[in-house]
């Protein structure tokens, strides 16, 4: 007679391989009570909906219409552009942007404006015919987002795309679309395509004296800046363009990844070199004043042929992340060179994160994890196989690093792999437990810039980013499978006759949907799914599973149930 078969000790997160352990974990919650099994938050964008058609325009009133704008997430201060078949209305031109002010939803209407704070304000522009031929609107939308930074006196959140364009939430919170473009129009042309654009870099500058706050945002070849202290600047944006020039050349796709230091300055890579932003003693920065600031092109040099591609502080030394030989650079941000290198077996140091003095690092394109508290790289963590690479086909380049970020002590990151399902933020605890944590909303994709306060964090990803809301998972998007159980042999296969689930307590809402497969290619075949009742903890179904040599469980859920056990009896 086959043995029963219990799956629990869920708290253990993702094993190494499905022979030893769980094969996944995806959108799970593990903190809330340990051992058992939640439905992680959801996300939801910040963005508003990329969205094209055609639109119609009243001279008497100014009011225009488009059915593509009708009950979708385009407020207020949306950007966008025009073009036509003929004439634009009278007042309006192709290769500006302009700004929408939201007359009524469900009827598609709206304004246009010159700025984000004329249309907060309801001045428009003044239309005085119709035009000729067919007119079209077209959103600004955003690239990969590569950077997000926050004001921490303010809180407003700051996005920076793949572009080189810069966009901003004052109160970042998922369902409300609130994130607008930082308008600069020196890059702009009008449409999708930007001058010299390629973000690759974003830091923000509080003065010395607390008057003003600036944001800097990083080109492929050139630094722009911005003053970004209060809804007048950020709803009319005066940049300083061109501000300064970097060693990096026009087109480069280079990172200029860029930190603001505990010590007030701002340290970013550019090529071979580090360069820094600092406000001098006695002055409060300002950008056009030179006397006020100094600015070092070449504040560090690395090794001829080598490209920074991170930063970390790390107490008083900076870590400095090199693209080409697998060396981090420890310098003390005083000296004309950096210490001894810190080797990782790996060419190509993606990432850095400091938390609570142990440094991680996202290293190569195997998925292997390092950790340094300044000294050697150790190797912590690979990411199994069964979660980015599921084929276990041998390629030279099974993943693709993400954004990073530190959230309640735990750390998080951004993968994309050859497993596509799995794509999005992964976290891993001090104790080496690993889960997948979050799925963007648009759906399973690499997340390539994170920023957290706490476990309600922002995450950035191609087209768009995501803030949570503060419900749960639906459509049981929450997933996790066992290990790969070994029920029975070819002479002596197992039957198991009852499925049972064990929950914690009632769970006011959700279900769970209970599946198996016979190894760990195939796909699954549902045994039951439990709808909840607010009654019952206990769940029970006939299983009808007969000549089971190997067997493999996955649980699929949603809602407010926590799940402390699964069992196969025979």
């Amino acid at each position: 007679m086959a043995e029963p078969i219990v799956w629990n000790n869920f708290n253990t997160g993702v094993a190494d391989s499905p022979h030893v352990g769980h094969g996944l974990m995806r959108n799970v919650e593990l903190d809330a009570f340990t051992g058992a099994l939640k439905a992680q938050k959801e996300p939801d964008t910040v963005f508003h909906t990329n969205t094209t058609g055609t639109f119609t325009a009243v001279a008497a009133t100014d009011v225009c219409t488009s059915t593509a704008f009708t009950n979708n997430a385009n407020t207020t201060g949306v950007a966008v552009v025009l073009t036509t078949t003929g004439t634009l209305p009278a007042g309006l031109s192709t290769g500006t942007i302009y700004f929408i002010n939201r007359i009524d939803l469900g009827a598609g209407t709206f304004e246009f404006c010159t700025t984000i704070a004329n249309a907060d304000a309801g001045t428009q522009i003044d239309i005085t015919d119709t035009g000729t031929g067919t007119h079209t609107i077209t959103t600004i939308n955003p690239g990969t987002i590569n950077h997000i930074v926050r004001d921490p006196n303010a809180g407003t959140r700051f996005y920076h795309d793949s572009n080189g364009r810069a966009w901003y939430n004052e109160s970042p919170s998922a369902g409300v679309v609130g994130t607008r473009l930082l308008h600069n129009s020196a890059i702009d042309t009008g449409g999708a395509s930007v001058t010299n654009g390629s973000g690759q870099g974003l830091a923000i500058l509080g003065t010395s004296d607390a008057s003003a706050t600036y944001l800097f945002s990083f080109r492929n070849a050139l630094i722009d800046v911005v003053a970004v202290t209060g809804a007048t600047q950020l709803e009319a944006p005066s940049w300083s363009n061109a501000w300064q020039t970097m060693n990096t050349g026009a087109g480069s796709s280079n990172s200029h990844h860029a930190v603001t230091g505990q010590d007030g300055i701002i340290y970013y890579c550019d090529t071979r070199y580090v360069g820094s932003i600092r406000e001098n003693a006695g002055s409060v920065f300002a950008p056009g004043t030179g006397s006020t600031y100094t600015f070092t092109q070449d504040a560090l040099d690395l090794l001829q042929y080598e490209v920074a591609n991170w930063i970390e502080e790390l107490g008083i030394y900076l870590l400095i992340a090199g693209n080409s030989y697998g060396w981090i650079y420890p310098w003390d941000r005083l000296s004309d060179s950096f210490i001894t290198p810190i080797i990782v077996p790996e060419k190509q140091v993606s990432r850095l994160k400091n938390i609570g003095g142990l440094v991680y690092i996202l290293a190569g394109t195997w998925g292997n994890i390092y950790s340094t508290t300044g000294e050697v790289a150790k190797h912590i963590k690979k990411l199994p196989d069964q979660m980015v690479n599921q084929g276990g086909d041998l390629l030279a380049n099974p993943i693709t690093w993400g954004g990073i970020e530190a959230s309640m002590g735990n750390l998080l990151f951004g993968v994309s792999g050859q497993t596509s399902a799995n794509d999005g933020v992964y976290m891993l605890y001090p104790d080496g437990r690993l889960i997948m944590e979050n799925t963007p909303s648009p759906g399973a994709r690499r997340v390539t810039a994170i920023y957290a306060l706490n476990n309600f964090y922002d995450f950035g990803y191609a087209s768009g980013a995501d803030a949570f809301l503060t419900t749960r998972y639906a459509n049981f998007e929450c997933v996790a499978q066992s290990m790969l159980f070994k029920a029975g042999t070819k002479t002596k296969p197992a039957t198991y006759s009852e499925l049972e689930l064990q929950l914690a307590k009632p769970a006011t809402s959700g279900s769970v949907r209970i599946g198996y497969r016979a190894d760990t290619s195939s796909s699954f075949t549902t045994i039951s799914t439990f709808v909840t009742d607010s009654t019952n903890t206990s769940f029970k179904s006939d299983a009808g599973l007969i000549n089971i040599e190997n067997i493999q469980l996955q649980v699929e859920y949603h809602g407010t149930v926590e799940i402390v056990e699964i069992r196969l009896l025979p």
